[in-house]
Formats: C-alpha cells, sequence, structure tokens
C-alpha cells in the first residue's frame, strides 16, 4: 500500500467489483422490492390501524387534503395501496438503471436469447446458401 500504483488499482478494481455486484442483485432487489410490497398490501386489512397511523404521522394525506376511514373500508384500502405502491416505485427508482430487465425493455442491450437466436439464424442462413451452391 505504499505505492500509489497499487492504491489507485485497487481503488479502481473495488469501484468496478461493487457495479458489477449492484447489476448482479438489481433485479433480485426489484424482485425483492415487488414481493415486500406484496406482502404489505395482502396484509393492508389486518394492520389497517399501524398503516393508518404511519401514513398520519407522515402527514401524506393532510399534505393531499385527504383523509382515512377509522375503519377498513374498500376506499381506505385502496388509498393505502396506492401509497405502497407509490412507495415501491420510488425505492425501485435508483436501482433501475441497473437492471438487466429494464434495460432490454429499453432496448439497451439485447437479452441473452435475442443473441442466440441471431446465431441459429445465421447458421440457418449460412446452410441455406450452402446448399443453393451445391445445387448450382
Amino acid at each position: 500500500m505504499d505505492s500509489p500504483l497499487i492504491t489507485a488499482i485497487l481503488v479502481f478494481i473495488s469501484i468496478y467489483v461493487i457495479f458489477f455486484l449492484i447489476r448482479l442483485f438489481a433485479d433480485f432487489l426489484l424482485a425483492i422490492i415487488a414481493i415486500g410490497s406484496a406482502i404489505l398490501a395482502f396484509n393492508i386489512k389486518g394492520s389497517y390501524n399501524e398503516f393508518k397511523m404511519v401514513l398520519e404521522e407522515l402527514n401524506i394525506f393532510s399534505f393531499l387534503n385527504l383523509s382515512l376511514p377509522a375503519e377498513p373500508t374498500g376506499q381506505g384500502i385502496f388509498m393505502i395501496a396506492i401509497m405502497i405502491v407509490i412507495a415501491a416505485i420510488l425505492v425501485s427508482i435508483p436501482v433501475l438503471p441497473f437492471s438487466a430487465t429494464y434495460r432490454q425493455m429499453l432496448g439497451v442491450e439485447t437479452s441473452v436469447f435475442a443473441r442466440k437466436e441471431n446465431k441459429v439464424r445465421a447458421w440457418i442462413a449460412e446452410e441455406i446458401q450452402r446448399q443453393q451452391k451445391h445445387r448450382n
């Protein structure tokens, strides 16, 4: 560690490894966020008072000039579910640029299956050209 060159190389490698791990686990993190949100939504009716208390402490509904009913009604459950969706989306935003699924949806990178399909098409085209040369 006495050499600045070794320090610089170690910093470069560690940054690369961290970004590699972030990219590797980004889709897993998005899946965990979605599953956690679904579990929260599943438990809205049973934990309605706790959700109501947390949302009232955050002053979200007073900011929007809304209020939650005292008892778990369809409207109250729906409003809490919307807040869970919004929170999950906001938590997911920093992870999206690293997600392979999101990058494929945007067309930034092709999937492994698309690359394999292109190889198969190239092989088929190559074989057709060989067959045509044999006929001629």
